[in-house]
């Protein structure tokens, strides 16, 4: 006949080490895909800013959330970008720096539009060396992802 084999039972401890070492392993994981994903939505707003230091409004335009782009037909985006910097301010050029990346599990552009889920706050600071002086403008820049995307939205609210 067969020998009997003991079963082993797993003590009490070794279940919670064991239990222990399983969320670690999930909590790493899940920290590591919202890393990425804040990293993606900092990356779409300093591609969006290298794009309008440049004076590129078209390309910049072009990253823009389909709410914005409703909004701001592109030539009429082009043309207000161009004048508030250039002619309004009389710089050819600023600096900007990303500041804050926040994750909002929901948000929205204005009152008049529903809300989108899993938005990132990114706080931007421009600075313009201008005909006035040096002045900052802090604004912060919304990425929201649409159709797969990642776009940029600006806030609209009173």
């Amino acid at each position: 006949m067969f020998p009997r084999y003991r079963q082993k039972t797993i003590r009490t401890k070794t279940g919670v080490a064991v239990l222990t070492a399983a969320a670690a392993v999930l909590v790493a994981i899940l920290t590591l895909f919202l890393s990425n994903e804040r990293n993606e939505a900092k990356e779409i707003v300093d591609t969006f800013y290298r794009y309008e230091q440049a004076g590129d409004f078209g390309s910049s335009w072009e990253l823009f959330h389909p709410l914005m782009k409703k909004k701001f037909p592109k030539d009429v985006y082009i043309q207000r970008r161009a004048h508030v910097f250039m002619q309004d301010f009389g710089v050819e050029t600023f600096d900007y720096r990303i500041d804050e990346v926040e994750k909002l599990s929901s948000w929205s552009m204005s009152d008049e539009n529903k809300p989108l889920h899993d938005v990132y706050r990114v706080r931007v600071i421009q600075t313009f060396h201008s005909a006035f002086g040096v002045f900052e403008i802090h604004q912060d820049v919304f990425v929201a992802k649409e159709k797969g995307e990642k776009n940029i939205l600006f806030p609209y609210r009173p």
